[in-house]
């Protein structure tokens, strides 16, 4: 009888696996983006979109998709099927956008909304998680991996969190593979890390943490979590005095204070390119021909 039931335990695991949902968070205001300075070869065009949409919204370069399409299709070709994309309110022509993608790509899409409570920026990543959780209850009950909107991941990246099972986790990107220069270094979160597991998270550190690590890892925003862990961590995060945000760095680390192991760690030498400055609209559209 033990014998007979196996295959189909197997099968039901790996029917759970591929309804693993991924959630991408695409309501911010990309002042960075905008403010930047106009390199010379980008076409008009581009400098609208860069000023005026979401930077998972601008293309890859002229003639290529929004960011956003890459991300997803990396993530199709791992068995990620279903999808979360938390937008801001005044989003509708994105919101065009990814229905005609879901009816091209055969996927599920499920918009959130992250309220800015009157402010004219959001409270931040941990607050974009928290509010979707509010909006869509099923995911307080499931597995599911978060990633930023304007990284390209790869699907080795998406493929490792997806076939963890027991921990929540996350990909540590080796800071010397990632090709950014040391200034970029300031604005990632660096970690510490024991073991296969997470041990410190630090968003946006000073350059004298930097210079404490002698091994940098880093973190760019691509987790898998488990929704009735995460959840109280999300919803009674901290504001940051400093930037006034609720960051997704401080969940975690409140997480991890109160349960020493649970947030493994995959460390990963590759380069992620990254839409932060008008000027990567172009490295992304070099790096994707």
């Amino acid at each position: 009888l033990k014998m007979r039931l196996l295959p189909e335990k197997v099968e039901v695991q790996q029917f759970i696996m591929n309804n693993i949902p991924m959630i991408i968070m695409a309501a911010g205001v990309s002042s960075r983006m905008k403010d930047s300075s106009v390199p010379k070869a980008i076409s008009q065009n581009l400098i609208n979109q860069s000023n005026e949409r979401v930077k998972g919204f601008i293309q890859a370069g002229e003639g290529n998709e929004p960011i956003i399409f890459y991300i997803i299709k990396n993530c199709i070709s791992t068995g990620v099927k279903n999808f979360y994309i938390i937008l801001s309110e005044n989003s509708d022509e994105f919101q065009k956008y990814l229905r005609k993608l879901e009816i091209k790509l055969s996927i599920q899409i499920k918009f959130g909304f992250q309220n800015f409570y009157g402010k004219s920026k959001p409270m931040g990543t941990a607050d974009a998680i928290f509010q979707l959780m509010n909006q869509y209850k099923e995911l307080m009950g499931k597995r599911f991996m978060v990633c930023n909107s304007d990284n390209l991941y790869s699907s080795r990246a998406i493929k490792l969190l997806l076939d963890e099972n027991s921990y929540n986790s996350m990909i540590a990107y080796n800071f010397d593979c990632l090709k950014f220069s040391e200034e970029r270094l300031a604005s990632f979160s660096i970690l510490k890390i024991k073991g296969k597991f997470l041990e410190k998270i630090i968003e946006k550190p000073d350059m004298e943490i930097i210079k404490s690590y002698s091994e940098k890892f880093v973190s760019m925003n691509i987790f898998s979590f488990k929704g009735e862990l995460i959840y109280e961590y999300l919803k009674n995060c901290p504001i940051n005095q400093k930037r006034g945000e609720k960051e997704i760095a401080s969940a975690i680390q409140n997480m991890i204070d109160d349960n020493k192991k649970s947030m493994v760690v995959f460390p990963l030498c590759e380069h992620v390119p990254d839409l932060t400055f008008k000027e990567d609209i172009n490295k992304i559209s070099k790096f994707l021909n």
